[in-house]
């Protein structure tokens, strides 16, 4: 076995390993057109018929085919010497026809890649396409020297192939995401937003299959941007593989385009040669015509069924109003927008913020309605505690003289509200309210300032509508239902229900002015000043029998008599009406306090 081996190895040598500067300079003029191509495509696509496409593809994938099936060719060459010439086993393995498709199919898949996503590709992509020229001559080198310890002298040259295109595709890839993951990452707060961000230099391409593909591709950029910056946050090593599985297709294909160039011209022909017999040399094969019309009508096939398909499409989309691409990307995005002015927002967005909102002011309002109550009871409170000072005051008898001198000068009733209120309000300091309030209404304002940032950030911007499957109005005050507990409370204080500075004290005013006791402090001060002036009559009546002395002895005495009259007066006033007037009293503050609570919701 091991002679027929080394037999059939040399019958099957081969050419050197390419290390002459010219054949790496052929090897460059290759790679350089290859890439050239790639690049010419990348900025015509958009406006190249649909035949002159399908030909450029049928190209791209005819020469990645070459490097496939080459490897292939390669490993059976190394099965046939264990098989008899002529036998079943000898003969399927020297067969090529099913090698050819595979790679085709294969190559045609990875070759429409890089046709649609080379469009898309910035400044980064680019220089590591053009860098991987050089590199996969260095790594062919290191590999070459390296390999001289494990492959035969033979086959060194595919080991030193299928590892360079192995070594310079996961470079690509390394340096590509190392690239992608240090650059500032944009975050989006949706995948309609990301698909949105994805460019799709497709669209409106002559070609509807391109165009539709366009459509699909800006879907899966729109789903990686929107992968990686979430997994971004959650973990690094989640948004390096997501990287990293979406550029090995990528960037394995131009090492595979790289592979099929360092390829030498006679090298290629085995391809479509059987394989040696024993003892035959490679110069005395022959093409096989069976294998050149495989691998000529795979691409004629390609082109005819992209030119097919495309004129099915262009027929599809003007019958059908949806694109199979829009349709399928408008079901996955599922976009329900609201509109306003004009503009368009996300709906699942607004809702969102709309919601957030509506927590933060019921927090808000739960928390400033707390600390409220707490200070309107201790105000109240302490009107209370006012109420029994205010009662002995009025049943004093200087108190009662100068509500005599308000009744002389007019002003009875102004004077016992002003009397009321500066002694119920004494000592109370409502200013924290007012703060409270005013702080209460500057955070709902903030609230709102916020709710119309994030608003404005979610403005979407040239959205196809196409992608649209929900479209509704919103009114100007489509907010308003957040702020509702808060528009509540700030409006009763508009009311100055709340408010210190008049609504408590004049709330409680108001509710003692409606109750009986205070008409009747208004009432008593005619009848007081009537009293005080029969005891002064008494006593001047008195004098003027006695002489002038006596008219001043009755003057003293009426005066003495009226202070008498007055006194008892008021002690049998608060005798029988103290209580009674206390309790209306507190009754008003409780009503008050009971408004002014209310209010707060």
């Amino acid at each position: 076995m091991e002679e027929a081996l080394t037999s059939a190895s040399m019958c099957f040598a081969r050419k050197p390993v390419p290390k002459s500067w010219k054949r790496w300079g052929l090897y460059l003029i290759e790679s350089m057109v290859l890439i050239g191509l790639l690049f010419l495509m990348s900025r015509l696509v958009p406006v190249m018929p649909s035949f002159v496409i399908a030909l450029l593809w049928a190209v791209l994938t005819f020469v990645m085919t070459i490097g496939h099936v080459y490897r292939v060719v390669v490993k059976k060459t190394y099965r046939q010497v264990r098989y008899r010439e002529g036998g079943m086993h000898a003969r399927f393995n020297n067969g090529r026809i099913l090698s050819i498709i595979i790679g085709f199919v294969f190559s045609a898949v990875c070759s429409a890649g890089l046709i649609l996503s080379t469009p898309r590709w910035g400044t980064l992509e680019w220089i590591l396409t053009v860098i991987s020229i050089p590199l996969y001559i260095v790594v062919f080198l290191v590999a070459d020297k390296l390999s001289r310890r494990e492959y035969t002298e033979n086959y060194r040259l595919s080991g030193c192939l299928f590892w360079s295109y192995i070594v310079v595709g996961v470079l690509l890839v390394v340096l590509y995401t190392v690239a992608t993951l240090v650059r500032p990452m944009t975050t989006y707060d949706s995948a309609v937003d990301a698909f949105l961000a994805a460019k799709n230099p497709l669209e409106g391409a002559s070609s509807t299959l391109v165009s539709e593909s366009g459509i699909l591709m800006s879907f899966v950029d729109g789903m990686k941007l929107y992968g990686i910056s979430t997994a971004s946050h959650v973990s690094a090593a989640i948004s390096f593989a997501i990287v990293i599985i979406l550029s090995v297709s990528t960037f394995f294909g131009i090492a595979g385009l790289l592979r099929v160039a360092s390829i030498d011209i006679g090298e290629m022909k085995r391809v479509f040669s059987p394989l040696p017999a024993e003892g035959q040399k490679i110069a005395d094969l022959h093409v096989k015509k069976a294998y050149i019309v495989v691998a000529a009508a795979m691409p004629a096939v390609l082109i005819a069924s992209f030119v097919g398909a495309d004129s099915w499409m262009a027929t599809v989309a003007t019958t059908r109003g949806y694109t199979m691409a829009e349709r399928f990307v408008r079901d996955q995005m599922d976009l329900a927008i609201y509109v306003l002015d004009g503009k368009y927002y996300d709906q699942r967005a607004v809702e969102m913020v709309r919601e957030e909102t509506e927590r933060k002011v019921a927090k808000l309002s739960e928390k400033n309605s707390e600390v409220l109550t707490n200070l309107i009871n201790e105000s109240f409170d302490k009107r209370l505690e006012n109420v029994d000072d205010y009662l002995d005051w009025y049943y004093s008898l200087p108190a009662d003289y100068e509500r005599l001198a308000s009744m002389i000068t007019g002003s009875a009733e102004e004077f016992v509200t002003d009397q009321f209120t500066a002694h119920i309000e004494n000592g109370i300091d409502d200013s924290a309210i007012d703060e409270q309030l005013e702080r209460y209404a500057a955070q709902i304002d903030q609230y709102r300032t916020d709710a119309e940032e994030e608003l404005a950030a979610y403005e979407m911007d040239d959205v196809p509508e196409w992608l649209i499957v929900e479209k509704e109005e919103l009114d100007d005050d489509f907010f308003s239902d957040s702020f509702e507990p808060a528009q509540r409370l700030l409006d009763a204080n508009d009311r100055v229900v709340i408010s210190s500075t008049i609504g408590l004290a004049a709330g409680v005013l108001m509710k003692a002015a409606s109750k009986q006791f205070f008409k009747k402090f208004v009432s008593q001060i005619g009848s007081k000043l009537g009293a005080s002036a029969i005891g002064s009559a008494i006593g001047g009546t008195a004098g003027t029998v006695a002489g002038p002395l006596g008219t001043v002895a009755g003057l003293a005495t009426g005066a003495a008599v009226g202070v008498g009259v007055d006194a008892l007066m008021l002690n049998i006033d608060e005798w029988q009406n103290r209580d009674e007037y206390k309790a209306e009293i507190v009754e008003a503050i409780e009503e008050q306090r009971s408004e002014v609570l209310g209010a707060l919701g």
